[in-house]
């Protein structure tokens, strides 16, 4: 009865504000897959080059830890682009870096590019119609991944989140950049100022790969289930009556915009440019291996066949020394079973997570913090990222001439031996693990590996990260070049009091 009357009361707040409601489901679209890899272009001869100097069937990886190099690199691709770029997101923020990465995207379009564009609708900030007359680009396609049925006001979202909670409640965490099918970005980055160090307030250290050779072809067919999956809702439905002359002044305010805040971009060409001697530097930095592309189904199908929290098993089976896991957000669960074995087994198991301070979701590390003692007691190493990292960290972070406030771990990584890894946009927490959709990288070679274990190495070194301890009382400390604190590290009072605060509601499974 109770919910009944919720439902009414739901529905009478619908009529009130006006909201409008989506088709469902939507009209049926022919199913779209990826072109052939481009036969012509910079981004074919630079590809050809790698595979003419390593074995056949061998992948090449770059480490992109540079929030600089990360955004730059996307634009190159998209300035070369020849034939086809396919972008799948979980976020693709209205600021100066989704801006102007949206319209370098429109401008590959009106060269013939095909374009397109799947992001999860959670957190996208652009509306409706001005998304169904995009798509009347003729190469320009967009499509959100399982959306609300009420539109265009606060109110209606919340009800409809509301109302099919349980289907809504599965977004697409997915992240990856395919251009000409010929070199790929995979990662934890989405597309936003926050990512490519260009907020002032704070900026992630993060972590994506570049990629070349035979992977990318996974990398593209796993886009394409996703974009003919029944939950990506076409954009060109979103409002029929939307028209192509619409696009003329969504880009003139996008311009106007850019140049506005063109200080902010200072590093960052606001106009294609020619990208080819970069490019063409690229093989000689690469390490060769073999990758294979793993991601989630679209569809929640009660009985998966993989699911990406296997990947700990799938790097341990064969360690026999060192496991690195980077996560920004950890709540173990099961997983600390698993790590009592390995350890038990003698392989060091080493932990970065994000400390209070360092942390942009506060609810997260408040139902963390009670897993530190128990992860100290499987053997594990436990080091919490620093909000006030070294100077050779803020120079990875911060793109001038911008100096954030503070800065948050973002990277989802984990390495075996130092020989193989799996890199994306996976978390060690529930939503991760249990609710959401999640892809990545499974990576072997020893090269690459050998290079992000000393990165890790690097942040987890006293001037870049806390080593949580027990000492001899059993009272857990803190310990960094900063000194030893008995009380988690933070920003401010307030973040405690929110840390206390969210520690109380019992949403941990949600996380």
């Amino acid at each position: 009865m109770r919910k009944t009357i919720a439902r009414i009361i739901i529905a009478c707040l619908f009529v009130v504000s006006g909201c409008a409601t989506l088709k469902y489901p939507p009209p049926p679209t022919p199913k779209v897959y990826s072109l052939p890899p481009a036969a012509s272009g910079t981004l074919f001869e630079v590809s050809s080059k790698f595979a003419e100097n390593f074995p056949t069937g061998q992948s090449g990886f770059l480490l992109i830890a540079h929030n600089d190099v990360a955004f730059r690199s996307r634009l190159a691709l998209i300035d070369h682009a020849t034939q086809s770029i396919d972008a799948q997101y979980f976020i693709w923020q209205n600021d100066e870096t989704g801006i102007l990465l949206f319209e370098r995207l429109l401008k590959a379009a009106d060269r013939g590019v095909r374009v397109r564009l799947l992001v999860d609708d959670l957190l996208f900030g652009a509306k409706d119609r001005s998304i169904a007359a995009i798509t009347r680009h003729p190469d320009f396609d967009i499509k959100l991944f399982n959306p609300g049925r009420y539109r265009d006001s606060s109110l209606g979202k919340l009800g409809s989140f509301i109302l099919h909670f349980r289907e809504l409640n599965r977004r697409m965490h997915n992240k990856l950049f395919v251009v000409d099918n010929r070199m790929a970005i995979v990662g934890g980055r989405n597309i936003g100022n926050l990512y490519f160090g260009v907020s002032e307030k704070y900026n992630f250290r993060d972590l994506d790969v570049l990629v070349m050779g035979p992977v990318v072809e996974e990398i593209s067919n796993a886009f394409d289930t996703y974009w003919n999956a029944d939950l990506s809702y076409p954009g060109i439905a979103l409002s029929p009556e939307a028209t192509y002359e619409e696009l003329a002044p969504l880009r003139e305010r996008a311009k106007d915009y850019l140049i506005e805040k063109q200080d902010l971009l200072d590093s960052y060409p606001l106009e294609p440019k020619s990208w080819e001697k970069n490019l063409e530097e690229v093989p000689a930095h690469m390490h060769a291996g073999i990758g294979h592309f793993l991601q989630d189904t679209p569809v929640d199908q009660g009985e998966e066949i993989f699911r990406l929290d296997d990947m700990l098993r799938n790097l341990s089976a064969p360690s026999h020394a060192e496991i690195i896991l980077v996560t920004p957000y950890l709540i173990p669960g099961d997983l600390l079973e698993q790590m009592e074995a390995l350890e038990s087994e003698g392989v060091q198991i080493k932990i970065i997570t994000g400390s209070l301070g360092s942390n942009d979701h506060t609810a997260a590390h408040s139902h963390y913090k009670k897993y530190r003692r128990p992860i100290l007691a499987t053997g594990a190493e436990l080091y919490e990222f620093k909000h006030d990292p070294s100077p050779a960290i803020r120079d990875v972070v911060d793109t001038p001439p911008v100096k954030a406030g503070f800065i948050c771990l973002h990277v989802k990584a984990i390495v075996g031996d130092r020989k193989r890894c799996f890199i994306g946009s996976l978390n060690l927490d529930p939503r991760a693990l249990e609710i959401n959709t999640e892809n990545g990288l499974y990576i072997e070679s020893p090269g690459l590996c050998s290079q992000l274990a000393e990165q890790f190495d690097t942040m987890m070194s006293p001037e870049n990260a806390w080593r949580v301890y027990l000492n001899d009382d059993n009272q857990l400390r803190w310990e960094s070049s900063s000194g030893t604190v008995s009380m988690q590290p933070a920003r401010s009072f307030w973040q405690r009091f929110s840390d206390f605060f969210w520690r109380l509601l019992p949403i941990e499974d949600q996380i």
